[in-house]
């Protein structure tokens, strides 16, 4: 299962993306998810979250015969997956690129990852970074993190630093903490931004509250370089931060 997925088949987080799509036009087609539509996809993902895939199926199937983005990235997902449907890599593309060329982030997402490893399609970096680009901007914070990690390495790209500190920080801003930690360490290293250690642990806390081991030994080591005072401001930043941005676990 590719990333974009894991938010697809889940009516909690499909409601979040379905309140941003009906608030708004969807890009370039400039159409509106009409309440059927909705319906066919709230229908679908309870029906599938009960492991009634061909229901599922059905009411997803219904969805996207209305041209509506989400239940053409819903019903894509089932034939990538063979749920409720015999599997079909080409289909699923198909679909993906429909509600891509919508705008819809889920499946501009799952086609930049597909095109990367030649999942369904021929591999293709630059098409995959053009996908991946499209996501970032419409932003999808995993796909965000993912082109800041491709800018920092000079993955596909040539290496930019501060191109790279511009998308870790829209993923951090949305909650992502592998984001904040990464953007918190351009902080530390002073790469594609000024240096600035109390940046850096403001940003590297919230991962390190959460949990992650690494982060944790990041922010660690920023106590030691920080004067007392540093600290006060740092930790103080930190839970500004941490009340602004929240937690977002990818």
């Amino acid at each position: 299962m590719i990333w974009a997925m894991r938010h697809t088949i889940s009516y909690r987080a499909f409601a979040r993306n379905r309140a941003v799509y009906n608030a708004k036009k969807i890009p370039e087609q400039g159409i509106f998810m009409t309440v059927s539509s909705a319906s066919f996809n709230e229908a679908g993902i309870l029906a599938y979250n009960d492991g009634n895939y061909a229901e599922a199926y059905k009411q997803f199937d219904a969805a996207a015969r209305t041209g509506d983005p989400a239940g053409q990235h819903l019903l894509a997902s089932l034939y990538y997956q063979g749920h409720g449907v015999a599997q079909d890599l080409p289909k699923a593309v198909e679909l993906f690129t429909a509600a891509a060329q919508a705008g819809f982030p889920p499946s501009l997402a799952n086609l930049a990852l597909m095109y990367a490893s030649g999942d369904g399609v021929v591999q293709d970096m630059a098409q995959s970074l053009a996908y991946g680009r499209e996501a970032a901007e419409a932003g999808d914070g995993q796909s965000q993190f993912n082109l800041a990690q491709a800018y920092r390495k000079g993955i596909d790209v040539p290496q930019d630093y501060a191109e790279a500190a511009f998308w870790y920080k829209q993923a951090a801003e949305a909650g992502s903490l592998s984001a904040q930690n990464e953007y918190g360490l351009l902080y530390a290293q002073g790469q594609g931004v000024e240096l600035d250690y109390v940046q850096a642990y403001a940003w590297i806390a919230m991962p390190a509250e959460a949990g992650s081991a690494q982060s944790v030994k990041n922010r660690d080591q920023l106590l030691e370089i920080l004067t007392p005072s540093q600290q006060q401001a740092a930790r103080a930043l930190a839970a500004e931060y941490a009340a602004q941005y929240g937690v977002n676990p990818h």
